[in-house]
This record gives C-alpha cells, structure tokens and sequence, in this order.
C-alpha cells in the first residue's frame, strides 16, 4: 500500500468516483506517494487549482490524475455535465501541470522530474484502445478495467503506451526518475498545499443524504410489494425495516385503511409518531407500544390488574387482561383498524401480536406486516408465524466497515459479512479498563469536537443502566454534556449528548455510535455489542474493556443460538457487478437451453 497524504484521506462521499479511484490507488506498491485533492495556485487566473490526485513514485515520477464522474461526458469536442459544458479535462490537465510545475520551481525543490497527465473515468463506456481526443490519448485513460491493475496502468501512461521494459532503457525514463532527495524535498513542499478536509459533521450529512438518494428507489418498490396481503420480513441491521414499516402504513393509509403501527420500544414509537405525525392528526393511524394499547383498552373497561412487580404486570397481567377483556361478550376496540404493522416484532411475544391481530376489523383478511431482526433478541426468544416469511439481506444505511463489525460480533445472525474495508476512520476501537473508561470517553469526545461533529449527533450505549456505571444526567465529559433521562425527546437539550442502554435504544441510529464494552463475560455480550454496533449509521467507536461487572450481574450462559441460523425464507439481496453480470448470463443462457444440450 502507498504512503497516503493525508493519511486517512478525507473525500465527500458524493464524489464516488473519487472514491473508486482512491480505493484502486490504495493498491500501489509501498514506494509510492499519494496526494489526496491538492490545492495549487494558478497565477494566470489567480485562483487555486484543485488536483484530485498526485502519484509520485521513483519511476513513475509525478502523475497528475483527474476524475469525471458518472454526471460528466464528452459531446464531440465538448464535455458537459449534466446538461452544463464544462472545461475539456485535457485543458484542465494541462493547466494543473503548468500550476503544479511552477509552484515546485517557485518552492526550490531542484531537479523536477517529469510530469504525466493522466483522466479517470471509471463510468464511462471507454472501449479498450479508445482515446479522449489529441491530449487524452488511450494510454492516458483510466477506465473502469484499467483501474483493477492501476500500477500498470499508470505504467502504460507514462511511457505514452510503449512497452515499459523497452521505454525503461530509452533516456526519457532518466527525466522520470525521483530520488531520494527529490521526494524529500516534493514532500516538504506539498504537504502544505493539501486542502483542509471538510468538518466531519458536514461529512456525516453527505454520507446520510447519499444513503437515502440510493436506497430510496428500491424502498419504494419493496413498499409496494409488502403492502398487498399479509408479509413477516426479518431484516439486516441497515436494511431499511423501519422505513419500509413507514412506507407501507403510508400506502395503506392512502388506500383508505385506518392503521394500527406498534412497536415495544417507547424510542423508536417517538420515531414513528415524527414521522407519521400528519397521519395521527388526521385519523388515519395510530402509532403506540404494545403496553400503551393493552393500558388503554383495559382501564377503559374498568378491568386494570394490580399488580406490585412492574415485570409481572408488564410481561404477563396486563396483556392476560386484554385477552380476557377481548373474550367477553360486546367487546369492541377503543378504535377500528383494518391494517397492522409491527416494528421491531423480535421485542414482543407472538401472543401479543396475536392480540392487536384480532382488535382489526377483519382480523382473518386485513393486512398485517411484521418486521423484526431476531439477532437483537434481548428481552425474550420468540419466533413469529403471522405472515409469509421474507429475509431483507441489504444494506442501505450503514458503512460496510461497521456492517462487518456487526456481523462479527455475533456471526450467528446469519447475514453477509462484507470483505474487508480499507481504513478509513469508520471504525474506531480503544483500548480501556475500568479504572480509565471516562476519561478515555471524554478523550473520544473532545476528538469527534475537535473534528467538527455535533453533539446531536453522538450516541453514547452502554450493556446497563447509565446510574449503576457512573454516568448522571448532565454531567460533562470532555466538551459536552450528557443527556441520560430515558425519555429523552421530553425534554429539550440542546448541545447534549444523548447517552443510555441498547436496551432503550433498539431500532434507532445515529451518525456516531459509541459503545462502552462490558469487561467481562456478558451473558448477552455478542447480542448486546451486535445490537450497538447496528445503531451506528457512519462512524463506530468501541471503547473495550470498560464497564466492570456490576454488583448481582448474571454469570455467563451460552447463548441458544451459538449457530448461524439457515435462511428458511426467500431472499432480497445486492449483487456486485460481476455477481449481477453472471447471473444474468445465467438467466440468458437458461432461456435458450434445449433438452439433451450440453450446459
């Protein structure tokens, strides 16, 4: 891998071409400098000239890279983006080699070794041996197939598309050449010039509205499909269950059903409630915890249970109640529905959803949609029947370096585990003990200040209750406060970092996830750190080691699920694309196979 500068490199995640480029880069040998987006000044129009990327390399020399994303084409002799004409890339290389050529005179480095102007296009239909025109010839064009081999590729560039171990022996090489002394003194100049990256939070924001941008299509047209009988889909961390929860109550509610939208989880009921405000207001839906339905509709009747063990009445006499209540003659819902939706069903026990199942209209017709992931099965094991079986195996929301995380913290999820992911700061793990773990949280939360993020959005998780390991509402860690009231929403907190259980904040995410990790054998540990590392959206930190085993903890058990479970329900998932080429040659060639015809 090449030295990298910065190191990690900072680039908006919208520009996703650059970010292909980079990861292709990443594979030069370790001789090699990479500049991420420089800053040069261009005295003839006296302003900077940005350079995506500068490969320096003993005998590459310097290579200027420019790279036009999926927006940009050429149209004869002119380029455009969308729509707009833009600067041939060949003027633009040319002008980023006279600016860059002139601040390394002007900086004293000496003996200037050659410079090639190279243009990425890693989306555009270049054919092999195609050229951009007279300055982009095709040994100067990186394509799509070029990039799986970029050292060579560059390799075919500089030497202007003869064979390099023939160009290697000609005098033109000897101008390329950069020693020791000559990078030393290109690097001192430089390092300087690299652009300041963006705040992180500004990041963060670009990294969300890209997710939503791409998943949303493919949302809409699951929403669709889930929305037309009776449907249990058990989905990934970042798979989008909650937004397609929404997205089916909203067609439900368009086609004139009244919906009934439960979950177990007061947090993730809030959630809803936003987002679904206009259809409360309007009569078209109610959104509630299971607990708050069975409250209702039994102290309505006059038939609330008494009860001094609030688990007792919770799990086991409130929602006996409700079905006794529902037995008797001339029982009637408080309200009526005719559309169900569960959120997070792994929370509830089967008989609870059986209960709301029957306070519809028609509960033998009406529509019911269940979505739960059962690896973030905390409470109780419970496996649901209601509705045909769908796995979601996607990943619309999260970094796949804090999707790996998650799978391997609990592998027997059974979801696909992304391959490795070059490092770049998504995930972040420090090393603790329990006499240290404040400090190394306030340490980690001065950093993410320093870095541009916001408090809002941080969340702060922990395996127990924030007042059994030290932490009060209020108190400041580093340059923030802490939010710990469990109904956090009530109260307004502005520049408060919001800090509580997995527990309570099951089926949430933010930007910033961190997670303090118990120091001991928890008993729920892989489940615990699987359900916390699904919370983070774009950046994970796992502060290790921290939280001591409180006073009348479980002891260790092993987990009922040490295996991975089968997928026993159709799949939706991503294809790759050569995964997505291979199937269809399949389909294709299955279309035309004849009996007897060899396969």
């Amino acid at each position: 891998m090449p030295i990298l500068h910065p190191d990690p490199p900072t680039i908006p995640p919208d520009l996703f071409s650059e970010q292909v480029v980079l990861n292709a880069l990443r594979t030069l040998p370790p001789s090699a400098h990479v500049f991420v987006r420089l800053q040069i000044l261009d005295e003839t129009r006296n302003r900077d000239r940005e350079i995506d990327f500068l490969v320096m390399h003993p005998e590459l020399g310097l290579v200027i890279i420019e790279t036009k994303g999926r927006d940009v084409a050429p149209e004869g002799e002119q380029w455009f983006r969308r729509g707009e004409p833009i600067e041939h890339p060949g003027e633009q290389l040319l002008a980023q080699q006279y600016a860059l050529r002139r601040f390394l005179k002007a900086a004293g480095v000496g003996f200037l070794p050659e410079i090639t102007r190279v243009l990425a296009v890693p989306f555009l239909p270049v054919q092999p041996g195609q050229g951009l025109g007279p300055s982009l010839p095709a040994c100067r064009v990186l394509s799509h197939d070029k990039l799986r081999d970029v050292f060579l590729a560059l390799r075919e560039a500089v030497a202007g598309g003869s064979p390099w171990a023939e160009w290697r022996l000609t005098p033109a090489a000897l101008e390329h050449e950069v020693r020791k002394e000559t990078c030393d003194r290109i690097l001192a100049a430089m390092r300087p010039q690299l652009m300041a990256p963006p705040p992180l939070a500004l990041l963060l924001e670009a990294e969300g509205r890209l997710q939503e941008t791409r998943s949303g299509p493919l949302l809409t047209h699951l929403a669709q499909n889930f929305s037309r009988g009776r449907y249990h889909l058990e989905g990934a961390p970042g798979s989008g269950k909650s937004l397609l929860a929404r997205m089916v109550t909203r067609l439900w509610a368009a086609a004139g059903r009244r919906v009934l939208v439960l979950a177990f989880n007061k947090a993730i009921v809030y959630a809803t409630q936003c987002e679904l405000a206009d259809l409360e207001r309007e009569g078209r839906a109610l959104v509630s915890t299971f607990h708050d339905l069975a409250y209702n509709h039994v102290q309505h009747a006059g038939r609330l249970p008494e009860s001094v063990d609030d688990s007792a009445f919770y799990n086991t006499d409130l929602p006996a109640a409700l079905a006794a209540l529902m037995e008797e003659p001339g029982f009637s819902p408080l309200e009526g529905w005719d559309a169900l939706v569960v959120d997070e069903a792994q929370d509830l026990e089967p008989a609870w959803v059986d209960l709301a199942r029957r306070l519809l209209r028609d509960p033998l017709a009406d529509p019911v949609l269940l979505v739960e992931d059962p690896s973030q099965n905390l409470y109780r094991e419970v496996r649901h029947d209601l509705g045909m079986p769908w796995r979601l195996d996607l990943n619309l929301r999260q970094h796949p370096a804090i999707r790996r995380e998650v799978c391997l913290a609990y592998p027997a999820c059974g979801w696909e585990m992304p391959s490795p992911q070059p490092d770049d700061g998504a995930v972040r793990r420090v090393a603790s003990a329990p006499g240290r773990w404040q400090a190394d949280l306030a340490g980690q939360l001065t950093a993410l200040a320093a870095e541009g993020v916001r408090p809002e959005q941080v969340l702060i998780l922990s395996p127990h209750r924030l007042a059994r390991i030290g932490l009060r509402d209020g108190q400041r860690l580093g340059p923030w406060c802490l939010n710990t009231i469990p109904d956090w929403w009530e109260e307004d907190k502005a520049g408060h970092v919001r800090a509580g259980t997995v527990h309570g904040f099951k089926g949430l995410e933010a930007d910033v996830v961190i997670y303090l990790a118990p120091a001991y054998p928890h008993p729920l540990g892989a489940r615990l750190a699987y359900a916390a590392y699904s919370r983070a959206r774009l950046r994970l930190i796992v502060i290790e080691n921290a939280i001591a085993r409180p006073a009348g903890a479980e002891p260790a058990r092993p987990d009922p699920e040490a295996a991975a479970r089968k997928p026993a329900a159709p799949q939706i998932r991503t294809f790759n694309p050569e995964q997505r080429a291979l199937l269809m040659g399949a389909l294709s060639k299955a279309r035309t196979f004849k009996p007897g015809q060899d396969g």
